[in-house]
């Protein structure tokens, strides 16, 4: 395994190791980015008296949102006819050190005209847009590309639109024809379509995909990816995260000591406020470690073997619901980390399995969710609850202390012998409808669990340890209606 994947594993062990703590440990760490972030404006470090100018105040969307001097993007194209060389956008370097990436605010109406004067004079071919042209009921982004058969005169910029395209149910792909003084030229432009402000996106594959997209299409050219939201500040730090490490994965240049935390911290220095808010920095945990799992499964025979248990990043009630009038495509074939942003397909492997072990605690409290199995309470050891890879009839506990590598204890039975849940008693939501419910290890607090005597509805555990992700999960299913001893034709598997 190459270093760089050696870096990987140990960001994933790292998160494992701090079980319960995961939630406390990225508030603390997001909280330290803020207050840094803080200081930095009070010496020149972090100035923005460019943006403070009179006559570039109105070219700010937001007032407390200005961009920093140091990496400003500066405009000459077009001095000469008197317009001056401001927009409220910041180079963020790329992986290589060089300018990769154009941060930049939902241009205004009035300047619409400095936005295609950035994208044509860097040479721009990319825009990923992270938010909509209005949003709960205001107005986040002027529309600066063309529609159907209504081409779009902008100064000397004419903007067609030559084709639309939906890459997945949440990502609209334009393709533009931009023309300047008889000089014409193709810009893409990638859309997410549901990405709630100062949220998440509910399904980080698509927004995976999106990023995958967007570097097919810029090849290996030099120019700069512009990416953009309302303020060009959370959703565009976020986008600009992940896109900087798959960059690393791809190139093998994950340092041995990675830290996101040092990452984020980087790129707010050079964009303001990139990376909003804490849901968000959760969110990049999150998503980072998906990338850096699905690395290594491609890379080891180990983590192969653990592919079709891998717990889903995201709730089943909460994940994509594909408009009828929003039909979702499918995905472009190829792509060196292809599967890293794209799931194994639905199945029903572990939908028919059950474990037996003995007996434990009744419920001490079952309160009732949106179906599956009910919880039962027990002091410890602490677990934090995870749903399975597409398990309708599973639900699983995952603790810190079982070991890696161990393979799982289940029993195989048939179609006719399947056994009906009771319903799930499931971990409060956080904000944006999403469970953070991490495969490594807690991004959700402990689930208290009580030790009561054996009843009706108690749990049958596997000691062993079944694996998803390659990391120790508990199986915790509901008792079967049926003798406790399994019968004869069932096979171990």
């Amino acid at each position: 395994m190459s270093c760089s994947l050696d870096a990987a594993r140990s960001f994933l062990e790292q998160l494992e190791a701090r079980g319960g703590r995961e939630g406390a440990v990225l508030a603390y760490e997001f909280s330290d980015i803020r207050a840094r972030s803080a200081s930095w404006k009070t010496d020149s470090m972090c100035s923005t008296e460019a943006g403070s100018r009179p006559e570039n105040v109105r070219k700010n969307r937001y007032k407390d949102v200005l961009p920093y001097d140091k990496t400003r993007v500066i405009l000459s194209l077009l001095q000469e006819e008197g317009h001056g060389d401001y927009i409220n956008g910041n180079f963020i370097r790329g992986t290589d050190g060089s300018q990769a990436y154009i941060a930049t605010q939902g241009p205004l109406p009035h300047t619409l005209l400095d936005f295609w004067r950035l994208i044509w004079e860097f040479g721009v071919k990319v825009i990923l847009m992270a938010c909509q042209e209005i949003e709960n009921g205001r107005k986040k982004c002027e529309r600066y590309w063309a529609q159907e058969q209504e081409p779009l005169q902008i100064g000397l910029f004419c903007i067609t639109l030559t084709r639309e395209t939906w890459l997945n149910a949440d990502t609209t792909l334009r393709t533009l024809q931009v023309t300047f003084q008889k000089e014409s030229r193709s810009v893409y432009q990638l859309q997410y379509m549901s990405w709630p402000d100062r949220g998440v996106p509910r399904n980080p594959d698509h927004m995976l995909a999106m990023v995958e997209e967007a570097r097919r299409l810029q090849g290996s050219g030099p120019s700069p990816l512009c990416v953009h939201c309302s303020a060009g500040c959370g959703r565009t730090g976020v986008l600009c995260t992940l896109d900087y490490v798959r960059q690393l994965l791809l190139t093998q240049m994950i340092p041995p000591n990675f830290s996101l935390f040092s990452v984020v911290l980087e790129i707010r220095r050079q964009r303001p406020a990139a990376i909003q808010t804490e849901e968000q920095y959760r969110f990049l945990y999150h998503t980072v470690a998906q990338m850096f799992l699905s690395a290594l499964q491609n890379a080891s025979p180990h983590y192969q073997n653990l592919k079709e248990n891998c717990a889903p990043l995201y709730d089943d009630a909460f994940s994509l619901r594909t408009s009828h009038t929003l039909p979702a495509t499918a995905r472009p074939s190829g792509g060196v980390l292809r599967s890293i942003s794209v799931p194994g397909s639905p199945g029903l492997a572990m939908a028919d399995t059950y474990a037996v072990v003995q007996k434990r605690a009744a419920p001490a409290g079952t309160g009732t969710g949106e179906g599956g199995l009910e919880a039962t309470r027990t002091p410890t050891p602490p677990l934090h609850r995870v749903r399975p890879g597409h398990a309708p009839e599973a639900d699983v506990l995952a603790s810190p202390a079982t070991p890696l590598g161990q393979p799982p204890v289940l029993w195989s039975r048939p179609e006719a012998s399947r056994a009906k849940p009771r319903s799930l008693a499931r971990p409060p939501s956080l904000g944006g409808g999403l469970r953070f419910a991490d495969l490594l290890g807690g991004f959700l607090p402990a689930v208290p669990v009580d030790q009561s005597p054996a009843g009706p509805g108690a749990y049958e555990d596997v000691v062993d340890g079944a694996q998803t992700g390659g990391l120790g999960f508990n199986l915790r299913i509901g008792r079967p209606k049926g003798p406790r001893d399994p019968p004869a034709e069932w096979t171990r598997v």
